[in-house]
């Protein structure tokens, strides 16, 4: 990848991770009626710092292992963007690649472009090199199928008697792509395993209406978001809850911001031409 050249990764997201109602329907999602019931008062501030801090031990990692600068940028946190428009602008890079926090089709990172181009100078946009839908890399299912067999592994669990249940972020605001791409994920990883079965749940879903079978043993899999946020962590605790109370013995696989080896193959995925596109809107 371009040895003479300057290259700077910029890990982009959001800057989402706190429930959020859902405006379009005016509804409150199964999720965070359970939430709003709890006794327990979470600060949301201090949770929001949190998903902040997961983030950037994340991206100093890559960078330490990729010997790469990198940036991080949060779309809903106006107090950095001064901050990360200077950083870039001073980099002085030949090539800035955009690795979304979220490895499936996204159709609000387009938010995300329309800021940069709106804030940034032409000929630094030109520059923009946009990572798509890394999801279906191979080095991205490789990295969860290794994280699973850990945990089969060090349960002594039976395939026959496991399901995975996928576990993914709302579609409400996305488009079919974002639907068929979690779908496609979900596949890719079940491939390695010959007799595990696999349900995909998104957070507005019921858990109880998952057919979850005869199956005791059930490892639960994010796969929408890089880190393990607020919203992530909160949703997998209630739907861990809930299966235990149907007697289920509940293992949860960590989000690959814990993985080195993810983390060492992020280079490769950027590498690879077949998920980098230089067009800004997505």
């Amino acid at each position: 990848m371009f040895p003479n050249k300057k290259i700077v990764y910029i890990f982009a997201s959001l800057g989402d991770g706190v429930y959020k109602k859902d405006i379009a329907s005016n509804k409150v999602s199964f999720f965070l009626k359970i939430f709003q019931r709890s006794k327990k008062k979470i600060k949301v501030q201090q949770n929001i710092n949190d998903t902040f801090e997961i983030s950037e031990k994340f991206i100093s990692k890559v960078s330490k292992y990729s010997e790469k600068q990198c940036f991080s940028f949060y779309l809903h946190s106006d107090h950095l963007h001064e901050k990360f428009i200077k950083d870039v602008q001073t980099a002085k890079a030949d090539r800035y690649y955009i690795f979304p926090l979220y490895p499936q089709y996204n159709l609000e990172l387009s938010n995300l472009a329309n800021f940069f181009s709106l804030n940034l100078y032409r000929e630094i946009c030109d520059k923009f090199f946009w990572v798509k839908s890394y999801s279906q890399h191979s080095f991205f299912t490789k990295a969860l199928q290794k994280n699973i067999k850990n945990i089969l592994k060090k349960n002594v669990l039976d395939e026959k008697e496991t399901l995975f249940l996928f576990l993914a972020k709302d579609y409400i605001n996305n488009s079919p792509l974002y639907i068929l791409d979690t779908e496609i994920t979900c596949q890719n990883i079940v491939k390695a395993f010959q007799y595990v079965e696999g349900s995909l749940l998104f957070f507005n879903e019921d858990t109880n209406d998952l057919k979850m079978k005869k199956r005791k043993n059930i490892i639960i899999i994010p796969i929408t978001t890089l880190i393990d946020n607020y919203e992530t962590i909160q949703t997998i605790g209630i739907v861990k809850k809930t299966l235990e109370e149907q007697k289920k013995q509940v293992f949860v696989c960590k989000t690959l911001n814990h993985s080195s080896y993810f983390i060492r193959s992020i280079f490769n995925i950027i590498d690879e031409k077949n998920f980098v596109s230089n067009e800004m809107l997505l």
